[in-house]
């Protein structure tokens, strides 16, 4: 019984932590590149110069909604094999899992898709493959709240 309530306040603190650690905006980069998120015109695309940033709402634990801090649009990708990824007015929840260091995958809870590079430098759904185009580097633009 004591056991439980250990490993379940320990689950409790684990998603809190990740909680905590995503507050503020950042920058989202295509890992190991200079290549970054962008919302233009309604397409979520990757390309090089001045980063946007981006903002996580979490809705459910550990499951997040991805936000344009210029635009207020969430990513929205469906849930299928090569979707790609579009600014919506819809949000979509990923699971956020950190890799390594500054370095996450977004996880689509229902396909078990991830969020994934193109190499034309779109954003879609993709099972993982052996390059590094699931993974993003996430650096903090400010810790601002939304709130201030």
């Amino acid at each position: 019984m004591k056991t439980s309530t250990v490993i379940g306040f320990l689950a409790m603190l684990s998603s809190q932590a990740l909680a905590l650690e995503l507050e503020g905006t950042y920058t989202v980069a295509s890992a190991g590149t200079e290549l970054y998120l962008e919302d233009a015109s309604g397409q979520i695309i990757f390309e090089e110069g001045d980063p946007q940033a981006w903002f996580f709402i979490e809705a459910e634990t550990d499951r997040y909604a991805i936000v344009n801090g210029v635009t207020n649009q969430y990513i929205h990708c469906g849930s299928t094999e090569g979707a790609i990824c579009e600014a919506s007015d819809v949000a979509q929840l990923f699971q956020i899992d950190n890799i390594s260091d500054n370095v996450y995958t977004f996880l689509e809870p229902e396909s078990q898709l991830l969020l994934h590079r193109t190499t034309d430098n779109q954003l879609d759904l993709s099972l993982p493959t052996p390059t590094n185009d699931e993974s993003f580097e996430l650096t903090q633009a400010s810790c601002k709240s939304l709130a201030d």
